[in-house]
């Protein structure tokens, strides 16, 4: 039976392979069964007293056990879909509602001839009729089982079976015991008072036949399951139920009577207690298995942990190796164009021009070497070493380094600074680098463009800020690309790394300002930042002003 298809198909009874362990419990309860038929047999038609209790409290325990056995069936057969399963359940909800009207039927026990217009015939009746049901439901059970094998097809809608199925149960109960009441008259005698008559006989076989022809099919149906080895021993106390108290007793309350009985609560109990021990042994599993399943998560979480630690460090790294190639890219090219110039300058020997040359180039390789102190400094400290200083300096050189072995059509650059505006509080060389990228990035943005005008503005701003701005003419930012540009390695240049934008704003936050971007009015864009003023040092220097264009 290919219930594979069900994730858990494997752990019920029902699909288990019996094991060898299995098949000797199952042996020895059946012969153990065998042999208590055995000793019994001889004296099952001893009179014994009539105890009328015995009857009701029989007749319950069945009841509830069968009903319990029914609903975990119904449950598994909800999961698996296996009508074989369906039609077990169904065996045994018929077995628990038929010792309803056994017992209120029961000459003597409730009426002197019992309730629901009994006779004297509807008792022994209902008794065969219940003993006939659940043999045929067992061989529906290896019937459908070994059609499952061969052609599976799954139920679709279990609870609409199972209420079906139900409602069916409901039914054949209900009609075998109207026949037994209301069609008594009909009925062939099979008792006469408390003793059987000679049509017992017949009536017995026929039902002996169907509990034998159960246990045969069973037994046929190879592999065997867990659940057709229980069922065999079932159909065994069955047996033995039905040879005690109907065939080789006298008739009711001798020991046969009473034997047979036990041997049917005995029946009824034992599928019951194999599915609860079932249902224990999953439930156990289960919190095994969650306990496995938390430990491997808790340990693939830390591992998860230890590779995002591992990767963010790669990738802290990666964006460390990206800003140190952004940054100290700059001042190398502008050594090797201060380079490429003194190797001129030797030719013509110009020696004055020369040492000016290579005295640029010494600049610009202690430069660079400020850099790398500067971000070392960064992300070791996290914070900067600010000094009161003065933009007009700042700015001239940034401009000086911008422009330093720029080729083609020149920028023209003004820069207009407030006069009254007091001294800033900064690290040089980290404020230029803010000023250096976002002067080369509006330089490289007008290269296509008519009109190339760079303007650099630095005044006064609220809550002793100074605001230092920049604005090109070039084609200007999308609204979409200006949300995102101040994030790591978002670029719109095709040979961008897009970390010299991060960079700025981490350096103008650590100096307690902030960077933005907006629209130019006159076209282009217009960056802008703050710095912190020295309030205290107010000073006018009559070098600021308008700076001539470059």
């Amino acid at each position: 039976m290919p219930f594979d298809v069900v994730g858990q198909a494997r752990i019920f009874l029902s699909t288990v392979e019996a094991r060898t362990a299995d098949r000797r419990q199952a042996g020895a309860t059946a012969v153990v069964f065998l042999l208590i038929f055995a000793a019994a047999a001889p004296f099952a038609k001893l009179a014994l007293p009539r105890i009328w209790a015995f009857i009701p409290s029989y007749e319950a325990a069945l009841i509830v056990s069968d009903l319990i056995t029914a609903t975990l069936l119904f449950a598994q057969f909800a999961i698996l879909r296996a009508r074989s399963l369906l039609a077990l359940s169904i065996g045994y909800l018929f077995t628990a509602l038929m010792a309803i009207p056994h017992a209120l039927t029961f000459p003597g026990l409730f009426a002197p001839e019992g309730l629901l217009g009994a006779g004297p015939q509807t008792t022994a009746w209902l008794y065969m009729a219940w003993h006939a049901g659940f043999p045929l439901a067992v061989i529906s059970f290896v019937v459908l089982s070994k059609k499952e094998q061969t052609s599976w097809r799954p139920v679709q809608k279990p609870g609409v079976d199972i209420a079906v199925g139900g409602v069916a149960a409901v039914a054949a109960v209900c009609g075998v015991t109207l026949i037994a009441t209301a069609g008594h008259d009909f009925l062939p005698a099979i008792m006469a008072d408390n003793h059987y008559t000679g049509a017992m006989t017949g009536t017995i076989a026929t039902v002996w036949g169907l509990s034998l022809a159960a246990l045969f099919v069973l037994w046929w149906r190879r592999p065997h399951s867990v659940l057709d080895l229980w069922l065999m021993v079932v159909m065994v106390a069955w047996l033995c139920d039905v040879g005690l108290s109907a065939a080789l007793n006298a008739g009711r309350f001798d020991l046969g009577f009473y034997a047979g009985r036990v041997f049917g609560l005995l029946a009824a109990g034992f599928i019951l207690l194999v599915l609860l021990l079932e249902t224990g042994a999953l439930y156990a599993r289960l919190a095994r298995t969650l306990a496995r399943q938390a430990v491997e998560r808790e340990a693939r979480l830390q591992q998860l942990q230890q590779e995002l630690i591992h990767v963010s460090r790669i990738n802290e790294l990666g964006q460390m190796v990206s800003t140190l190639t952004h940054e100290v890219n700059q001042p190398l090219t502008a050594a090797g164009n201060y380079l490429a110039a003194a190797q001129r300058l030797a030719g013509e020997v110009d020696a004055p021009r020369l040492a000016h040359v290579l005295e640029r180039v010494g600049e610009q390789i202690l430069r660079a070497g400020q850099i790398i102190d500067r971000l070392r400094q960064l992300s070791v400290k996290g914070e900067v070493a600010r000094r009161p200083d003065d933009l007009v300096i700042t700015i001239e050189e940034a401009i000086s380094l911008a422009t330093a072995g720029l080729q083609g059509p020149g920028v023209k650059v003004e820069t207009i600074i407030d006069p009254a505006m007091p001294p800033v509080l900064i690290d040089r060389v980290q404020i230029q680098q803010v000023l250096l990228n976002l002067i080369r990035n509006a330089i490289e943005a007008m290269a296509g463009s008519p009109r190339r005008e760079l303007v650099i503005r630095a005044a006064a701003a609220p809550n002793g800020m100074a605001e230092i701005s920049i604005a090109d003419t070039g084609p200007g930012l999308a609204d979409t690309v200006r949300e995102r540009l101040f994030q790591p390695f978002v670029t719109t240049k095709a040979a961008g790394m897009g970390v010299g934008l991060s960079i700025c704003q981490s350096i103008i936050e650590l100096h307690g300002g902030r960077i933005w971007a907006s629209a130019n009015p006159g076209g282009g864009t217009v960056f802008h930042f703050t710095l912190e003023c020295v309030v205290e040092a107010e000073a006018t220097n009559p070098a600021r002003g308008i700076l001539s264009a470059v």
